[in-house]
């Protein structure tokens, strides 16, 4: 199933062919843009790129040379822009880029840039690429399989394997992870989604563990005959959102009977602080058996849905964003929504403990691209949006508009970009078009500091920062284990009992050591082993990591090994110098002193 959207939107110029175009003059204006709102107009940038404009691709911030930050931004005929935020010059090297079409939003690390290049018109085109600071490519990859390799997503910075690496889907069935310094596959991936990923991928730590887990949406299509996903779910019409442990394991899903488009967020925003996945459907499917067309979805961290949203007045393929709208300390979910051809649109403020609507603002166009905020002194965060239809800021509080500019000048299918400028001033960056090609403003909010952009609940970019992360915060990491002290008996007389979070049930004269039960684990516990003596024992978790507790040792695991059939139980040496790990499929995993002497897998 394939989504096919214009690259331009009704606002562009016919079609036309481009070469790598020069930029145009920089203009700088000091009038404000609205008299009352202390927003100036700093600087704009022509590019004459024709009708392969800049659309989904929305700017990030990076600094990759002495001249201070730039925004970096990509256009339909391939070319990455890099204008410093200072005066809107170039960076010395950019334009960069392959000639495919950049829809996505870079992201940056280091002083690389990171892109998904492809387009949904030629899903036969692209891949992931990676540009050191002075814009020469380093690396370029491909899903597997041939067919469908482009890649409308950004490329997630993570560190799932030990090193920087980047994630993102595709176009194709597979999602990617990659070292990010030389494009190489991280062990267990790709990850087969069998369906188109349109959406940037989430990373966060979001069981404090210590470790980053990939959260993703993504489409699905039913075949025939039915068959069933790498969760044991089968392949529906609809959509679902995925969590995907570092090593390209299957962690939860859940699924809808509608398309997940928008890109997911996490963060602590559902009751009580707890972490939650935000992600946005569409309406692909006019006739879903399910209300899911045009809401946004509230998931805890194993996949649960918490809540859905009332059915909101447009299409919610956009990213929703996490925001402290009403300055209460607390996390609400801010969506865009478009319809009538993205002509029109609305922002809703969401509730991030229920999903019920706060407020509902009608726009001056549709948004296809997502929002940002930042506190323009009030004390909570005000919303951002980018539309078809020109530039708006709304109260945080109210959604009152208190701002608007560019209507009707500029059309954008993207997120607005909001930094720390190099004057000490909040700037707002702006990429979009008209039937003259793309250009980009800069504005900058006068008397407010930079250092705003930081605040907690804000949301300054697209997938909130450089790194497209998409992560608005979760709880530090919480020790591995619970230890207690304890002595082996005399004369071991009892047994033990493990939950499937680690919980320890002792009984006789077995003395209790430590559990897992109070610390979220990103597998289940599947089986225990004590050790000779009785005073301690190892857990076993589904992709074979350990948790030892009293005098038991570890002697190795399969938690960072992509594992064939999970784990499901394990045993001790005779002398608790080691142990093995036996999965579904009679696969066996011998640690310590423990030898090898087959198997049935």
């Amino acid at each position: 199933m394939r989504r096919i959207i214009s690259l331009v939107a009704a606002a562009s110029a016919a079609a036309g062919t481009t070469s790598f175009s020069a930029l145009g003059a920089i203009t700088t204006s000091p009038t404000p843009a609205a008299a009352s709102s202390g927003i100036v107009q700093t600087w704009s940038v022509p590019i004459a790129d024709g009708s392969a404009v800049i659309a989904g691709s929305s700017p990030v911030v990076a600094t990759l040379d002495g001249g201070g930050p730039a925004a970096v931004v990509g256009d339909g005929a391939g070319h990455i822009y890099a204008l410093h935020l200072s005066d809107g010059s170039e960076v010395a090297g950019w334009p960069s880029g392959d000639g495919i079409a950049v829809e996505s939003a870079p992201s940056t690390s280091g002083g690389n840039v990171f892109v998904g290049e492809g387009f949904v018109g030629t899903p036969l085109t692209g891949g992931y690429a990676a540009y050191n600071s002075s814009g020469t490519r380093i690396w370029f990859s491909q899903p597997p399989g041939g067919g469908s390799v482009g890649d409308v997503a950004g490329m997630a910075v993570a560190n799932l394997q030990g090193q920087t690496d980047v994630v993102s889907g595709s176009l194709s069935q597979y999602s990617g992870a990659y070292n990010a310094a030389n494009g190489a596959s991280l062990a267990g991936w790709p990850f087969l989604n069998a369906d188109s990923d349109f959406t940037t991928p989430a990373v966060a730590d979001l069981y404090s563990n210590g470790g980053q887990e990939v959260i993703e949406g993504g489409d699905s299509t039913q075949p025939t005959p039915i068959f069933n996903d790498q969760f044991g779910q089968p392949y529906l019409n609809g959509g679902h959102v995925r969590i995907i442990a570092a090593n390209g394991s299957p962690v939860c899903e859940y699924n809808v009977r509608q398309v997940v488009q928008g890109s997911p967020v996490v963060g602590q925003f559902l009751p009580g602080g707890g972490v939650g996945i935000a992600a946005g459907t569409g309406s692909y499917y006019p006739n879903a058996p399910y209300s899911g067309t045009n809401q946004v979805l509230g998931l805890d961290n194993h996949c649960n849905l918490v809540w859905a949203s009332p059915v909101l007045n447009g299409d919610t393929n956009s990213s929703p964003i996490l925001t402290d709208a009403l300055g209460n300390g607390t996390l609400q979910v801010a969506q865009g929504t478009n319809f009538n051809n993205d002509l029109q649109g609305s922002v809703y403020l969401l509730n991030g403990a229920n999903g019920q609507v706060i407020w509902q603002t009608p726009l001056l166009g549709g948004i296809e691209g997502s929002l940002a905020s930042v506190d323009l002194g009030n004390g909570y965060q005000d919303i951002i949006a980018a539309t078809s239809g020109g530039l708006e800021i709304l109260d945080g509080h109210s959604g009152a508009v208190v701002w608007t500019a560019l209507n009707g000048t500029l059309a954008f299918q993207n997120t607005p970009l909001v930094t720390a400028d190099p004057n000490g001033t909040v700037g707002i960056t702006v990429a979009g078009y008209n039937g003259s090609g793309s250009a980009v403003y800069h504005y900058e909010v006068v008397g407010d500091p930079g250092s705003r952009v930081a605040e907690a609940g804000s949301w300054p970019m697209f997938h909130h920062d450089p790194q497209l992360t998409g992560d608005a915060g979760t709880p530090p990491p919480k020790p591995v284990n619970i230890r207690v002290n304890c002595t082996a008996p005399a004369v071991p007389n009892g047994y033990r009992m493990a939950a499937s979070d680690g919980g320890i049930f002792n009984f006789g004269n077995l003395p209790f050591c430590g559990s897992t039960g109070g610390i979220a684990l990103a597998q289940p516990v599947v089986g225990m082993a004590d050790t000779p003596s009785g005073g301690g024992y190892w857990l076993v978790a589904s992709d074979g990591g350990i948790f030892d507790f009293g005098d038991a040792h570890f002697y190795g695991s399969t938690g960072g090994v992509p594992l064939v059939r999970p784990v499901v139980g394990m045993a001790a040496t005779p002398d608790g110098g080691g142990y093995w790990l036996v999965a579904s499929d009679g696969g066996i995993f011998a640690f310590g002193d423990a030898v090898f002497h087959g198997s049935i897998a």
